[in-house]
């Protein structure tokens, strides 16, 4: 919103100098270079979100922007701050006035393990891969690992389903397993997932940690 913000004033600026000086310019011209302005602005953002596997730089990415909620309850649930991250879901909530924030609330939940509040969260979350890949993790820590499977078995994501099986990998204290599908699941991911992901489940020292 900021980028956009100093883009539009800066655009008005422009046009308001050229048309004072009479220079005559290129609509579309201009316009172009407006968007590659734009472009250029939101690389950043882009670039941690969803592209980066620097662990180092998501993280001062995130700090840097925690004063939004959003990053900081990314920031907190990662890290495992449930108190912090509940604080900043909270916030969000004030600030979205409950838009779409289900899938956080049954992400925190889940996390910290009140598997009812999860579960009354599903019915409002209107992706249906993020709900199926929560409702394997309820199944996972409800150790139904078969339903688990089933669930896993209708996701599209790959990065998903190796999150599930490393999950899975856990509950049975397979941890070679587990080390396996963390580096397989880290390996297709990116940006603010990857940090999720890797920070997660750092505990467990792989190739990639």
């Amino acid at each position: 919103m900021k980028n956009i913000l100093l883009l539009i004033v800066g655009g008005f600026a422009i046009g308001i100098l050229l048309a004072f000086l009479n220079i005559q310019f290129n609509f579309w011209g201009f316009v172009v270079i407006l968007i590659l302005a734009f472009a250029a602005l939101s690389y950043r953002d882009v670039r941690y979100m969803f592209l980066s596997k620097d662990i180092d730089k998501i993280e001062r990415y995130l700090e840097k922007k925690r004063h939004e909620p959003y990053y900081g309850f990314i920031l907190e649930l990662a890290n495992g701050n449930l108190s912090l991250a509940k604080n900043e879901l909270d916030e969000l909530e004030r600030k979205w006035k409950g838009k779409k924030t289900a899938v956080f609330w049954a992400q925190y939940y889940l996390k910290a393990k009140n598997l009812s509040k999860a579960k009354e969260k599903l019915e409002q979350i209107e992706q249906v891969d993020i709900r199926t890949y929560i409702q394997a993790g309820i199944a996972v820590e409800e150790k139904n690992f078969k339903v688990a499977e089933e669930f896993k078995s209708l996701l599209s994501k790959d990065w998903m389903k190796l999150a599930i099986e490393l999950e899975m990998a856990l509950g049975r204290k397979n941890y070679s397993l587990a080390k396996e599908k963390k580096e397989q699941a880290l390996a297709v991911t990116k940006g603010l997932q990857y940090y999720m992901l890797y920070r997660e489940f750092e505990q467990l020292k792989g190739d990639s940690s």
